[in-house]
């Protein structure tokens, strides 16, 4: 989509072309002793003419466009656009017109913006629209008066579309009414306004050459402290996408200064979805040797699956925390047998996964399980359910037969349970998904001790806490430490 251009124009906008072939600026009226010695001094001597205010010289101008059109040309936004005119679907020239009686009339820029929209329309046919200030008795170095004429023109008279750029240069206007222009745009188009600056160069400004110009620069100086806080806010709800959606123009426009937060926040993004070996190929570079290795490891993802439950149990979404919960010592489960006993194990297409008798050579406990209770007839595979699974697990690892907490995650009533809850419709109740952990759980930290040590008992890891163990919550301050130590630079 093609961009608006809004620029205020002020009275040192235009050069003009005097008989020796060098341009000076138009308004350019330095006084000493009363009398102008500026720039301005040498276009009124080149017309013969005597002082004159600003407003009435480029009146006469304007009489005669077809005259003076090729001498005069815009000196601050000329370059803009002229590199960029094809990128503008619209220009919008903000110029002063001021009653009389009022002081400053004198300086009104309504017919520099005339002789400048000619000069758009004529050498680059864009349509341009002049709004004018003042003309209903507002004052320019009123801020208050300006924001809310600013809010009225932003909504009435420039209505960008949706999603359409806004580039807006503010260079020809007094402070107040370009802060009120800045504010009122920010507040209103977010990071859809880009601003321009301009570089003063008198040397080429006298060979006819417009100044340079500096940009897109965004509101960065304006909006950033509102965004990094919104951006810290959602990284407390873990909602990584969000927050980068809030930054991304930032990060647009600031590649190398973030350094690695774009790939965190892609990372967290991909965490939160559940998606642990894309957020690993993406943070990769970023982890220390010893996270690396641990990405290596089959357990890993088990640890990043349980530190996801307490997540969702801090975003109060408990049914999602207890889908998580037990899905990570069930993954864990089926995540062992297929590392460490995968010769012992079919996937047959469209049925049950099958535990083969060969299994027995492994682990001779698990006999009884292979013979047909009503037959007494010998079975060469057995259905991997939940029942055969903990007989697996018990054999392989029978410090899980004593464990307390292995009791509760096999146990009957609580298998009930988390079936009860997770077929109901509604919600579930924080209280319900400690209870399907065991009636001993009634927090959240010996909930997550429990999912730990269920998890360190097969894993044979000794780890702490499930953050310690989250490869992704080594990351997360670091991510909410970067963006709080990052300033946008100086344009």
């Amino acid at each position: 989509m093609k961009a608006i251009l809004v620029a205020t124009i002020g009275t040192r906008d235009l050069m003009f072309q005097i008989s020796s072939g060098e341009w000076y600026n138009i308004g350019d009226d330095q006084m000493q002793d009363g009398e102008i010695i500026g720039e301005q001094a040498e276009v009124l001597a080149d017309l013969s003419f005597s002082q004159t205010s600003f407003r009435d010289l480029t009146h006469h101008f304007y009489q005669g466009m077809e005259h003076y059109r090729s001498r005069i040309q815009p000196v601050i936004i000329g370059k803009l656009i002229t590199d960029q005119f094809q990128q503008f679907e619209r220009v919008y020239l903000i110029g002063t017109d001021q009653a009389d009686g009022i002081s400053q009339r004198k300086k009104d820029t309504v017919f520099a913006c005339e002789l400048i929209k000619n000069w758009v329309l004529h050498h680059y046919n864009i349509p341009t629209e002049i709004i004018t200030l003042g003309t209903n008795g507002e004052n320019p170095s009123n801020f208050e008066q300006m924001f809310r004429w600013w809010q009225t023109v932003w909504r009435d008279r420039i209505k960008p579309q949706t999603e359409q750029p806004i580039l807006l240069c503010l260079k020809g206007c007094v402070a107040q009414t370009a802060e009120a222009g800045r504010i009122s745009g920010l507040s209103a188009y977010g990071d859809l306004i880009q601003f321009f600056d301009f570089i003063q160069n008198t040397e080429i400004n006298r060979k006819g050459i417009p100044s340079d110009y500096i940009g897109p620069i965004l509101g960065t100086n304006y909006l950033w402290d509102r965004t990094q806080q919104q951006a810290l806010k959602l990284l407390d709800r873990y909602d990584y996408a969000g927050a980068y959606d809030v930054l991304k123009p930032y990060l647009q426009q600031d590649t190398a200064g973030f350094g690695a937060i774009p790939i965190w926040l892609k990372a967290g993004t991909a965490w939160n979805r559940g998606e642990f070996q894309t957020f690993l190929q993406l943070a990769k570079s970023t982890l220390s040797s010893s996270e690396q290795r641990q990405g290596q490891q089959w357990w890993w993802m088990a640890y990043e699956q349980a530190q996801l439950a307490v997540i969702r149990l801090a975003q109060e979404n408990t049914t999602e925390a207890m889908l998580h919960s037990f899905r990570a010592v069930e993954g864990l489960i089926w995540t062992w047998i297929d590392a460490h006993i995968a010769s012992h194990t079919n996937y047959p297409p469209q049925r049950y996964p099958q535990l083969l008798s060969s299994i027995c050579n492994v682990y001779p406990a698990l006999h009884a399980k292979f013979v047909d209770q009503r037959t007494q007839a010998s079975l060469t595979s057995i259905n991997l359910n939940g029942y055969i699974q903990q007989s697996l697990i018990e054999a392989a690892f029978p410090t899980t037969t004593a464990s307390l907490d292995y009791q509760n995650f096999w146990s009957q009533d609580n298998r009930n349970l988390r079936n009860t809850f997770s077929h109901r419709l509604g919600g579930i109740a924080q209280r319900d998904l400690f209870a399907a952990w065991g009636q001993d759980i009634q927090n959240s930290s010996a909930w997550q001790t429990r999912i730990l040590n269920c998890l360190n008992l097969i894993t044979g890891q000794s780890m702490k806490s499930l953050t310690q163990a989250s490869l992704f919550m080594q990351i997360h301050p670091k991510l909410k430490t970067a963006i709080s130590d990052y300033y946008p630079p100086n344009p």
